[in-house]
Formats: C-alpha cells, structure tokens, sequence
C-alpha cells in the first residue's frame, strides 16, 4: 500500500518503524475472513502495536479506544492497519503470522533491505514489493524536512506541519512532555501508522535545536 512508503527521516530513525497491513481481497480471501482477520488482530495485540485501526470502527489507538472494542468491530472485509516500533517486533509478528496460516494477504511497509532480512529469517518469500521513488514537483512548497519526519508518518497526510510546529513550541515552554507531544500528534492519523514512539525520539532531538535555528 503505497501511502506508508513516503516516511521520511534517519536510517537509524527508519529502523525503528515498521507499518503492516492486514488485507483481505475480493474474491481471494474475502468471504468469511472476518474470524481470521479477528484472530491476527489478537496477535498483534499480543506482540504490543506502536499504533493501529481497524476500517469498521475509524479510531486509532490514541482515540481512546479499546483493545476489545476493536475486536468486537471486526466483520467481514474488515482491513487492519498498524505500526511497530522495533525490528524484534515485527520479527516475532510475521512468526507468528505464519504459523497463524491464516491465508490473509499481509503487507509489511519499512526500510526495504531491513524488510527483506526479516522475512528470510523467517522464511517467507514477498509476493510483491513497492518502492518509493521520493517526491517530485514544486518541492520547495513542502514543510522543512525536519518537520516531515513526522508528517510523512500518516499516509493520509492528516498530521499538519503547523500542528508539529505547534507541540514542539509547547515543549520548549514545558507545557506538554515528549510523550504528550507524540499522543497529540498521533491522535488525528486516520490511518492507524502513525508510529508515536519514533516520533517522541524525534521531539526529543529536535526540540533542543528549534529556536536556535530559527533565530
């Protein structure tokens, strides 16, 4: 899915960002997958998700919304969306992904070398992969690519830059904490991707050089 492959920021930031998506496809694996899908929702609750949302309930984790609450949406065609913030996570996920067999399309979005590592030590072979080719245009209209680090983090761009800009001044007044910051940030991602653990690493090294860079 090609809206989580536009994250922008470090290597060593990027390693710890993993997005999968649990997907069933019409006329695949979509009549009666909804015990499946709930199944592999209760894995990745298991595992302990950075963030996530389910397409029948629309609220991510920092909604307010509850692990069984999710469970209890859950129908047919339901489509899964969610984020992790560690290589061993993600890892011990697609393990138990496997072993679930539950025949359920599965994508993995993340550094593509780190990806395919991942997927040989746990030997699974990818269907199909999907490449960023970067931003094209009137580049010089977007956001600072500080401030993108954490935009790109919601593939539907409902993270704005001014709202960025905005926790990082209430953090340099000690108004809000780092994590406060990431749980603000993360709360309007209406794809479940947003990765607030990373993002909390990215108020803590940016805050300290914001004011001294826009003197």
């Amino acid at each position: 899915m090609t809206h989580s492959l536009h994250r922008e920021g470090a290597t060593e930031s990027l390693e710890k960002d993993y997005a999968v998506f649990i997907y069933p496809a019409r006329g695949f694996n979509y009549k009666g997958c909804a015990p499946k899908v709930r199944h592999l929702v209760e894995i990745v609750y298991q595992v302990g998700p950075a963030n996530m949302i389910a397409t029948t309930l629309r609220q991510n984790m920092y909604s307010g919304v509850k692990p069984e609450e999710v469970l209890d949406s859950i129908q047919e065609g339901c489509r899964v969306f969610t984020v992790f913030n560690s290589r061993d996570k993600i890892k011990d996920l697609l393990t138990r992904f496997k072993e679930a067999d539950e025949g359920i399309s599965i994508v993995v979005s993340g550094l593509i070398d780190r990806v395919r590592e991942i997927a040989a030590e746990v030997g699974l072979n990818p269907h199909t992969i999907n490449l960023s080719l970067g931003i094209h245009g009137a580049t010089e209209k977007l956001p600072p690519a500080d401030i993108r680090q954490f935009t790109t983090m919601c593939g539907h761009a409902m993270v704005s830059p001014h709202l960025v800009q905005d926790v990082i001044r209430k953090l340099k007044t000690g108004k809000i904490d780092t994590w406060k910051g990431s749980w603000v940030l993360a709360k309007p991602c209406a794809c479940g991707i947003y990765n607030p653990y990373r993002s909390q690493e990215l108020l803590e090294e940016l805050a300290p050089l914001y004011t001294v860079a826009r003197r």
